[in-house]
């Protein structure tokens, strides 16, 4: 069973649940559905988050290039000079190239680990923001449910229930 199955299960559990409570007079229900992709794309605060990100990156990433570009000078030097070297400064040079190589990879994997971390880190910024905002329109609105678009395995709702662009002005 796929996550998006389970939480889709769990959303209409859930319905149930809250359908089964609410007496049988004549308390509407109201529900909202938003579309969490498009506050990603369209919100100029995540955008400033995305910003932030890609400066970040790129002050931890000259380190690396810097590193890269040493290897690769020595790389050329092995292939202009090579023939001409002495056996014994060769095989140093080819030494230096392999631990300058070992080195490029850690600092990759550690470049990589650390630029997963921040995207989740703003991610996590984002949604806990986008969540005060959803429950704000929740309150103000009197909704009983408001769903994920994707998350609920959503395949069609009318527009007139879809909260996005509330969401989308107030996050700005």
């Amino acid at each position: 069973m796929t996550k998006r199955t389970v939480i889709a299960c769990f959303f209409i559990i859930c319905i149930v649940a809250v359908l089964d409570m609410l007496p049988v007079s004549a308390q509407e229900l109201k529900i909202g559905i938003f579309d969490l992709q498009k506050i990603m794309r369209e919100s100029k605060t995540v955008g400033g988050y995305r910003q932030d990100f890609l400066k970040s990156i790129e002050t931890k990433r000259k380190p690396l290039q810097d590193k890269e570009e040493f290897a690769k000078a020595i790389e050329d030097k092995i292939k202009k000079d090579g023939s001409s070297l002495l056996p014994g400064d060769r095989k140093a040079i080819e030494e230096k190239l392999v631990d300058e190589s070992k080195e490029i990879r850690r600092m990759k994997e550690d470049f990589n680990a650390e630029a997963m971390k921040m995207d989740r880190e703003l991610a996590q910024k984002a949604f806990l923001e986008i969540d005060v905002i959803i429950k704000k329109i929740a309150e103000q609105e009197n909704y009983t449910i408001i769903f994920e678009k994707t998350a609920a395995g959503i395949v069609h709702f009318k527009n007139t229930v879809d909260i996005t662009g509330k969401i989308l002005e107030q996050f700005k």
